[in-house]
């Protein structure tokens, strides 16, 4: 394992400083210079005939079921950067609720950042569509489709996300 030299600073009774070298593992510096990302979505939801569905973005290859979300546009907030992305990845014009909370995990080989592990943090919103269509989604997905929460955790790739759908579905049965 690489080794960086680092100068630490000591202080010996506020008049004295003198200065040790001391070696650290290039790994440790590495981990305090990662980038952390930040991105917004949405939990899109609507109730029908007695039932909650959720709307899911699909891609085909390589196979994977999300909840829209994307990344901020500068001097973008969260609720908007969620909105938009929202409109682009479904299609659907939305109106924004409450925050329901965030998830982070690790992101590898990310397209802009090769070979390099980032940290990223999601900022989910409610939201209840107001307008558009699937029809209308960009080309990010190959299928945007509603799915009844009962199918949730078979339909979503990941944890953290079933988990936070099922923390804001949780919200709207509390309004009732």
């Amino acid at each position: 394992m690489a080794k960086v030299k680092v100068t630490r600073r000591i202080s010996l009774l506020t008049t004295l400083q003198i200065h040790v070298p001391c070696y650290i593992p290039s790994s440790l510096v590495y981990n305090v210079l990662r980038m952390n990302l930040v991105s917004a979505g949405g939990i899109v939801y609507r109730e029908d005939a007695g039932s909650i569905l959720v709307v899911v973005c699909g891609r085909n290859c390589p196979t994977s079921f999300n909840l829209p979300k994307g990344t901020p546009e500068p001097n973008e907030t969260k609720e908007q950067t969620a909105l938009r992305e929202v409109e682009e990845e479904t299609g659907l014009k939305v109106k924004l609720g409450k925050y329901v909370g965030s998830v982070s995990y690790w992101v590898n080989n990310h397209p802009d950042y090769p070979d390099q592990q980032l940290y990223k943090t999601v900022y989910y919103y409610l939201m209840e569509p107001i307008g558009g269509d699937f029809s209308r989604h960009d080309g990010e997905f190959d299928t945007v489709d509603w799915v009844d929460v009962r199918e949730i955790l078979n339909t979503l790739s990941f944890e953290n996300e079933v988990k936070i759908v099922q923390k804001g579905i949780s919200l709207v049965k509390g309004r009732k």
